[in-house]
């Protein structure tokens, strides 16, 4: 990590514990993981993720300024579907931000007085489910590849002529039984 240049300040540890543990929470949010992977929230939908992570950090600094004792989870709810809503036009019905909220105080909770377990936990999980994802996405490509040069190659075979398009579709059910299976 660099060390802060002039006018920066370093964030302190259970800060920064704090931040990647949102990071985690929103990650695992399906509500909101669908919202990124389907764009609902528009041509910057990932930067609007990206700052709704900043805008539950900054909620729960500034209630750290009025040196309020406990956040409150309804608090936190109000402020996850404001901006589902306003950033990416989802409307919670799955009562989803409730459980969301929860852990996001449980774990402010824990950082304010150093303690990082959740935050580690979450992140290794994280990381083992992305490692998994990664690692299923190999697979299918190379699943994909065989069945790809084989489908290339009976293509190429039927190119030859227009009139034998009826001869393909037979030809292709005479494959299915020597390669990978292929979804119908």
């Amino acid at each position: 990590m660099a060390s802060p240049t002039a006018g920066e300040t370093k964030v302190h540890p259970n800060k920064e514990a704090f931040i990647e543990g949102v990071d985690h929470v929103l990650a695992n949010w399906t509500a909101l993981e669908l919202a990124v992977q389907n764009g609902w929230g528009g041509r910057n939908t990932l930067e609007k993720r990206d700052n709704m992570v900043d805008e539950i950090v900054e909620y729960f600094d500034r209630q750290v300024r009025k040196k309020s004792t406990a956040v409150e989870p309804t608090e936190v709810e109000e402020l996850l579907i404001q901006v589902m809503d306003e950033d990416f036009s989802v409307v919670l019905e799955d009562q989803s931000e409730k459980q969301v909220a929860l852990l996001l105080c449980s774990i402010f909770a824990e950082c304010k007085t150093g303690n990082f377990a959740t935050v580690d936990k979450m992140a290794e999980e994280r990381e083992a489910r992305d490692t998994a994802a990664s690692n299923a996405a190999s697979r299918s490509q190379a699943a994909q590849g065989p069945a790809a040069a084989a489908g290339g190659g009976a293509q190429d075979d039927s190119s030859g002529s227009d009139d034998d398009s009826d001869d393909d579709d037979d030809d292709d059910e005479e494959d299915e039984d020597d390669d990978i299976p292929m979804k119908e």
